[in-house]
């Protein structure tokens, strides 16, 4: 199923909910199943009803050529985050809790008429020993801080990015999230774009790792 990267510029909504994870599946209901919406170059992603809520889940995986070393190393560089994660503006650790846990500050840019959404958010770094897999997971801290002139502040977020070592060098990537994006977007239109942050992300993020020498 081919897939148009340039689907309606209102998926920049669903972005705030920020470059992070939790293991908020857990939240959803077993009633609802994952629907298949996008598989295309290499990456898929699903969405779902999530109980009591307006706004869809997402989850995508992708596979990069790159060792995990690699990958987790560009992940947690925040400095690139605007560079990837789509349509991001802003992104900067405001506290260093531990090794750990990490305070960040998070801003997309949203077309006219659509006000910037900003986020305030907890994310914890996690490692499978087992597996190997290195999981990242966000929870919203929407008090932290003020909320700025012009932004609204996303009120909750349930978001998890699993990095899981493969053979060959390789990694499998999975990006999972729900979120309460705060405002008045109406709640048919993030559904509808809830497929494109995942997606441009994901082959934003490959493109830059497998670009890196």
């Amino acid at each position: 199923m081919a897939y148009n990267a340039r689907a309606l510029p209102f998926v920049v909504s669903v972005l705030v909910l920020a470059v992070c994870c939790c293991s908020g599946t857990q939240l959803y209901a077993a009633d609802f199943p994952w629907q298949l919406r996008v598989k295309d170059d290499g990456i898929t992603v699903y969405t779902r009803k999530v109980e009591g809520s307006p706004i869809l889940a997402f989850k995508a995986d992708m596979t990069i050529d790159a060792p995990l070393d690699k990958v987790v190393r560009f992940y947690e560089d925040e400095k690139k985050l605007p560079q990837w994660y789509y349509q991001c503006v802003r992104a900067e650790v405001i506290e260093t809790e531990s090794a750990e846990q990490q305070i960040f500050y998070f801003v997309v840019h949203l077309p006219w008429p659509v006000t910037e959404r900003d986020s305030v958010f907890r994310r914890t770094k996690s490692v499978d020993p087992a597996s190997g897999t290195v999981t990242y997971s966000a929870t919203a801290l929407p008090k932290r801080l003020p909320v700025e002139k012009g932004k609204i502040r996303v009120q909750a977020l349930d978001s998890t990015w699993h990095f899981t070592p493969l053979g060959g060098g390789r990694t499998a990537v999975r990006f999972e999230q729900h979120s309460d994006p705060g405002g008045s977007i109406p709640a048919f239109l993030v559904n509808k774009l809830v497929v494109d942050i995942p997606f441009n992300s994901l082959k934003n993020m490959r493109k830059m790792i497998l670009d890196i020498k």
